[in-house]
């Protein structure tokens, strides 16, 4: 089909030019309409939401209590994306993660091509021994601080610096899921997939107006390209977009994962109010699982 050849040539630029500069809502669309009445026996709504936290920057840690303020009181719960170096230097406020019912996953000790923390490397480039230390290492600090055991990984910068390996040894570290690939870079329609070794592979959600960039809140409020700061730059476009986005979840029975940048909440305006239109106007069509809420479904 000419949907799998595009996403089989997710990375050639000339692809990505053209489906970007066309019709990237209807592309975006129609990926996830190949799930129309295949709804999955763990999805016990119309449609499934999972909403996480990539905590790369000192900022980042610092928003967080803000962000958990925000869920308080709600039926549904979060994931966070955790650096184990932010955990030593930030550990009560990790703890308070963990108590208020919300998820941590494994985003590897110093986040390789991370300009403060470790620029000078990039996961997917690490010999094998050093991309085991940088997860092994984020682990064992969830255990000894927080007392608590990721069971899922998100690689940094999933689309760029993805590689297969991660599969084999977080299998022997005994952990049951990752979810480090996006929608246009696989073929599961953004349903999660069994990968190598019976890992649980959780795709991101991509921009319905860039199907080629993660749904993050950095692309669509950070970034420096051109063509993504004429498409969307506001807290209200995003928002538009992201509520699209459940919309096009509902209407063909599909699972949306998207990650935002805890930073970027402190400059969104209103995002707590459309956690209550979730909550609300959605909550007969979408439920929000975590990812171990997730693959415990999934069994």
């Amino acid at each position: 089909m000419f949907i799998d050849w595009i996403i089989k040539n997710s990375k050639n630029l000339f692809v990505i030019g053209a489906i970007t500069f066309t019709c990237p809502e209807i592309f975006v669309k129609s990926i996830y309409s190949r799930n129309k009445g295949k709804k999955p026996d763990w999805m016990q709504k119309n449609s499934c939401l999972t909403i996480s936290f990539d905590c790369d920057y000192p900022e980042d840690v610092d928003a967080i209590p803000s962000l958990l303020e925000m869920f308080e009181g709600r039926s549904f719960k979060t994931a966070f994306a955790c650096i184990g170096y932010y955990i030593e230097k930030n550990t009560d406020i990790h703890k308070r993660i963990i108590s208020e019912g919300h998820e941590i996953m494994n985003h590897t000790y110093s986040h390789p091509d991370n300009e403060i923390l470790n620029p000078n490397k990039k996961f997917n480039e690490l010999l094998d021994e050093e991309m085991i230390e940088e997860v092994g290492r984020c682990h064992q600090i969830c255990v000894d601080l927080l007392n608590y055991h990721p069971i899922g990984l998100r690689i940094p910068h999933p689309k760029y610096l993805f590689t297969r390996k991660i599969y084999d040894f977080i299998h022997k570290m005994g952990y049951i899921y990752s979810s480090s690939t996006w929608l246009t870079g696989t073929n599961s329609s953004g349903l999660p997939f069994i990968e190598t070794n019976d890992i649980i592979e959780i795709p991101l959600a991509t921009c319905p107006k860039h199907p080629f960039s993660a749904f993050d809140t950095w692309h669509s409020l950070r970034t420096k390209r051109l063509s993504h700061r004429i498409k969307h730059r506001t807290s209200r476009q995003y928002l538009e977009l992201f509520e699209k986005l459940i919309n096009i979840g509902i209407e063909t029975n599909s699972y949306i994962n998207v990650y935002l940048d805890p930073r970027d909440i402190v400059i969104i305006e209103g995002f707590n109010l459309f956690l209550d239109l979730i909550s609300q106007k959605y909550f007969d069509d979408i439920e929000v699982l975590t990812y171990r809420e997730i693959v415990e479904r999934i069994g």
